[in-house]
């Protein structure tokens, strides 16, 4: 029996590759109706057909949103790095306009006076409460020793105290250690303007003379009578005046009109033979 099958195994092999060729042709063709069998087999697959179609649209569109999110997680972290060089690049281009602008305003000043000027950039500023000083970047290998006037083209602000070879210290004009010798530009009339005020932001000018006048208002500007400030460069504007014991005396509140908490450059007043 098994010999008999054997024989006839090739025979059979092409009965059904004829049949299932045939199958597949006849039922290729384009036809305006089908077998009762055919209408039964796909009526019976119909519900796995739908289940396999739903399960697999659900499964293509989680890959199709892992995929998205993927692709915006990806193009969310470029832009987030292209955001931090573009917020660099404004903050430096920033700086740079203004330390362009302060410059072009140093340029100006130094070429309105006299007397020679070196520009120096305030690296640090004192900790201390009961001090006030900025270190510059310019020391005794540019010049700078100690005695030598600093300002700024809106006015002084402070005097070097000490120096290294490429650092040195400002003592502020608001420091309570600080006397600078003013004049009020309306009437020549001579002060003495002193740091150490409670707000650490004003200055005291107080009268040298009985006949001295001061009003709100008035501009002081420096006297010139010591070797630290050249003469007229401001120094504040006075913005209250308090009488003392029998109004024989007074003292004026000076408003500085430099900004202190901003200071970023200076000038550093250089003797005048080295022009």
């Amino acid at each position: 029996m098994l010999e008999r099958l054997l024989r006839w195994k090739i025979p059979l092999i092409i009965v059904l590759v004829l049949i299932l060729v045939g199958t597949i042709h006849y039922t290729s063709i384009r036809r305006p109706e089908i077998t009762w069998f055919e209408g039964l087999w796909r009526d019976v697959l119909s519900p796995f057909q739908w289940a396999f179609s739903k399960v697999g649209g659900f499964f293509q569109n989680q890959v199709a949103e892992i995929n998205s999110w993927r692709g915006m997680r990806e193009r969310n972290r470029e832009l987030e790095e292209r955001l931090i060089q573009l917020e660099a690049e404004v903050f430096a281009l920033r700086n740079h306009g203004r330390e362009n602008e302060w410059l072009r305003e140093a340029l100006d000043f130094r070429n309105e006076e006299e007397y020679a000027f070196l520009v120096a950039e305030v690296i640090g500023r004192s900790p201390s409460k009961w001090e006030s000083t900025i270190v510059v970047n310019k020391g005794q290998a540019h010049g700078v020793v100690s005695g030598m006037a600093v300002v700024t083209r809106a006015g002084i602000v402070g005097t070097v105290i000490n120096s290294s070879q490429h650092t040195s210290t400002v003592l502020l004009i608001v420091d309570a250690q600080s006397a600078t010798g003013g004049l009020v530009q309306a009437t020549g009339d001579l002060v003495l303007v002193e740091g150490g005020q409670v707000d650490q932001f004003t200055l005291s000018a107080k009268p040298l003379s009985r006949d001295t006048s001061v009003e709100v208002g008035d501009v002081i500007v420096t006297s010139g009578l010591s070797r630290i400030y050249p003469k007229n460069l401001p120094i504040g504007e006075v913005t209250a005046v308090e009488s003392r014991q029998y109004d024989l005396s007074f003292s004026a509140v000076v408003e500085p009109y430099v900004d202190f908490t901003r200071l970023e450059y200076v000038l550093i007043v250089m003797p005048q033979e080295e022009r």
